[in-house]
C-alpha cells in the first residue's frame, strides 16, 4: 500500500516538475528581471524538498523491509522528513547565492557579456554566425540555449573573446535593437514613474506662486543644492520640497517641467533611460527621438557596471538562477522517474535480485537518450565555433552542459503541447 502511495506521489511530483521546468524555460526565454525570477524560487524549493523526501521515504521502506521489519517505519519516515526537507530547502535556496558570491572576477565579466548577448538575441539586434537560434527561439532548443547562456559564456568560449575586444560598441549595437523593439515599454515607464510626480510638482509650484502673488504668508525660495553626476544628494526630496526649490517666476507647465529640480527627479527615477534635457511631458512621437541616446546611455551604464559589487552580483544571479534550478530539477526529476520505474517493477515482482541492474539501466537511459537524440543548436557549427573552448575543457563538464541543454529541450517540447505549459 505504501509503495502504491509513493508511486502516486512520485507521478504527481514528476508532473509538477515538468510544468515547473517548462515555466522556467519560458521565463528564461524572455527579458525578465531578477526579482521576477526569484519569485519562482519558493516553488523550486518546495518541489525539491518534496522530491528528496519521497526518495528518502523509499529508502526507509527498503531498509526496514530488508533489516528491521516495519515496526518503527513511521519513526524513520518522520526523522527522514525532519532532516531532508529543511536541508533541501536551504541548499536549493542558498546554493545559487553562495556560488555567485564566491565566483571569480573573470566569470562575473563573462556573465555580464552573456546578459547583454541574451538581450541582443531576444530582440533580434544580434546574431551569432552559424547558430540557428532564431529558427528555434519558440522551441525547447532555443529556450534551453538562452537559459544556459550564462554558463556557456562563463566557460570563456571564443565568442566571449570577440566581445571582450570592444564591449562598449557591442553593447550599444545590442541596446539600439532593444530600445527600438521596446520603445512603447520605455515610454510607459516614463509615464508611470516620472509624469505623475512631475504633475504633482507643477500643481504644488502653482499653489506657491499663487500665494506669492497675493502676498499671503512668507513663501521662501529654498533651493536644493543638486549633486554633480556620480554624487549622491543624501536624501529623497518630497514633492513639496521640489516645488519650493524651483526658482520663482515660472509661468508655464513646460517651464516647470524643464526645471533642474524636475530633471534631477526624472534622472533619479529613470537611470540610464533618462536623456539630458528630456521633455518629461513628451508625446509618444516626441519620445522616439530620445531612443538612440537611451541606447547609448544603457550601453555606457552596462559597460561601467561594478562587476565586483552588488551590480555584478545581481547580473551573475540573473544569468545563473535558471540554469541552477533547471539542472537541479532535472536531477530530482530523474530520481522521480527511477522511483516510478522501480515501483512498477516491484508491483510486478520483477525486481527481486535485480535491484542494481534496474537502477543502472534506468539511470543510463536517462543519461544516454538525450545525448543520442541530439540538439540542433548544440550540434550546429556556430555553437561549436562560438563555444569551442568548452569542448577543450574537462569532458565531464562539457558532457553535463550538452546533456542538460538537450534534456531540457526534449522535456519542454514534450510538455508544451501535452500540458499547455506555455
Amino acid at each position: 500500500m505504501l509503495l502504491v502511495l509513493l508511486a502516486c506521489l512520485n507521478a504527481v511530483c514528476l508532473l509538477a516538475g515538468l510544468l515547473f521546468n517548462a515555466e522556467l524555460l519560458n521565463v528564461a526565454g524572455a527579458d525578465i528581471p531578477l526579482k521576477k525570477l526569484q519569485d519562482l524560487e519558493v516553488y523550486s524549493q518546495i518541489l525539491a524538498s518534496v522530491t528528496v523526501c519521497l526518495t528518502g521515504w523509499r529508502v526507509c521502506i527498503w531498509a526496514h523491509r530488508r533489516w528491521g521489519g516495519e515496526k518503527y517505519l513511521w519513526h524513520s519516515v518522520g526523522v527522514m522528513t525532519l532532516v531532508a526537507a529543511p536541508a533541501t530547502w536551504w541548499v536549493q535556496g542558498e546554493a545559487p547565492d553562495l556560488i555567485a558570491e564566491k565566483f571569480p572576477h573573470t566569470l562575473r565579466v563573462s556573465s555580464l557579456y552573456a546578459y547583454v548577448t541574451k538581450k541582443g538575441l531576444l530582440y533580434d539586434s544580434l546574431q551569432i554566425p552559424g547558430l540557428p537560434y532564431q529558427d528555434y527561439r519558440e522551441h525547447g532548443e532555443g529556450k534551453a540555449f538562452i537559459a544556459n547562456l550564462g554558463i556557456l559564456m562563463s566557460a570563456q568560449g571564443t565568442y566571449v573573446e570577440k566581445i571582450d575586444g570592444n564591449f562598449p560598441a557591442f553593447a550599444e549595437a545590442v541596446f539600439k535593437g532593444y530600445t527600438r523593439r521596446n520603445g512603447d515599454a520605455l515610454y510607459e515607464r516614463l509615464q508611470a514613474e516620472v509624469v505623475p510626480t512631475t504633475l504633482d510638482i507643477i500643481r504644488a509650484y502653482a499653489q506657491l506662486e499663487a500665494l506669492r502673488a497675493t502676498g499671503i504668508g512668507n513663501i521662501e525660495w529654498k533651493p536644493i543644492r543638486l549633486p554633480k553626476p556620480g554624487e549622491d544628494l543624501g536624501f529623497e526630496p518630497t514633492v513639496a520640497e521640489y516645488a519650493q526649490a524651483i526658482k520663482p517666476g515660472l509661468r508655464s507647465r513646460p517651464q516647470v517641467a524643464q526645471s533642474p529640480e524636475v530633471m534631477y527627479m526624472a534622472s533619479q527615477a529613470l537611470g540610464p533611460i533618462y536623456v539630458k534635457g528630456m521633455n518629461v511631458l513628451a508625446s509618444r512621437e516626441q519620445f522616439e527621438k530620445y531612443l538612440p541616446q537611451i541606447a547609448r546611455n544603457m550601453a555606457t551604464d552596462v559597460a561601467h557596471t561594478d562587476i565586483r559589487g552588488e551590480q555584478g552580483l545581481n547580473v551573475l544571479k540573473n544569468m545563473w538562477f535558471v540554469p541552477w534550478s533547471l539542472l537541479s530539477g532535472l536531477f530530482l526529476g530523474a530520481l522521480n522517474l527511477v522511483g516510478l520505474i522501480l515501483s512498477a517493477c516491484e508491483r510486478r515482482g520483477m525486481i527481486r535480485g535485480r535491484q542494481w541492474l534496474l537502477r543502472t539501466v534506468s539511470i543510463a537511459a536517462i543519461v544516454v537518450i538525450p545525448l543520442i537524440a541530439g540538439n540542433a543548436l548544440v550540434q550546429s557549427e556556430g555553437y561549436k565555433k562560438a563555444f569551442r573552448s568548452i569542448d577543450r575543457g574537462p569532458t565531464l563538464v562539457s558532457g553535463v552542459f550538452h546533456w542538460a541543454m538537450t534534456a531540457e529541450a526534449m522535456l519542454y517540447n514534450l510538455t508544451k503541447p501535452l500540458l499547455k505549459a506555455e
